[in-house]
């Protein structure tokens, strides 16, 4: 029984093993780079980059791009030939077919972006093999946090006085105690006149 398990164990470890080396093995890594904050409604320029570390050489690849947040940005890229598109109508990024990848290398697209409303965006970018029913080669994922465009409102100093102060208090505290000494002496006195 213990020889079953030791064995059964053993080979579930060199599968874990193997399939780790294999998916380890890709060689591809995507980043994403901007400078500064990300602010509504204001463009951004950046970089998309794909790199290639002793990467597993593939005819035909392609990038899908998906996008979740509270609004739907744009994305825009020009191809080879200095055409632009916005890669979030496009959900892809390459032409149909694929184009070829492997060995070591840093492919950069430049885009620009602008993200329509506040919140947190998550970007996921994934390398395709196109000729294998577009199966997942790797894939990335990138938080964007998106601020305000609207400036923070200043706090002032010193806050406005609302409503009565304690000197006020104590004045009309005084005259409504005067009001009702004056009134309880004249009763008293209207009674003992009677």
């Amino acid at each position: 029984m213990k020889k079953k398990f030791f064995i059964t164990l053993l080979i579930v470890f060199t599968f874990c093993a193997c399939t780790f080396n294999i998916f380890a093995a890709q060689g591809y890594d995507f980043k994403l780079e901007y400078e500064g904050n990300v602010v509504q409604n204001i463009e951004v320029k950046a970089n998309v980059k794909l790199i290639g570390s002793s990467a597993t050489p593939y005819s035909n690849v392609r990038i899908k791009v998906d996008v979740k947040g509270p609004g739907t940005p744009t994305i825009f890229a020009k191809d080879s030939n200095g055409k632009e598109f916005d890669i979030i109508k496009l959900g892809y990024w390459g032409p149909a077919g694929g184009f070829p990848v492997g060995g070591n290398f840093t492919n950069t697209t430049p885009i620009r972006t602008k993200f329509p409303e506040v919140g947190k965006y998550t970007i996921t970018l994934s390398l395709l093999n196109v000729s294998n029913g577009n199966a997942v080669i790797t894939a990335d994922s990138f938080e964007v946090n998106v601020l305000s465009n609207n400036p923070p409102m200043e706090e002032p100093n010193e806050l406005p006085q609302t409503g009565m102060g304690l000197q006020e208090y104590i004045l009309y505290s005084l005259i409504i105690i005067a009001i009702i000494l004056i009134a309880i002496l004249m009763i008293r006195r209207n009674k003992q006149k009677e």
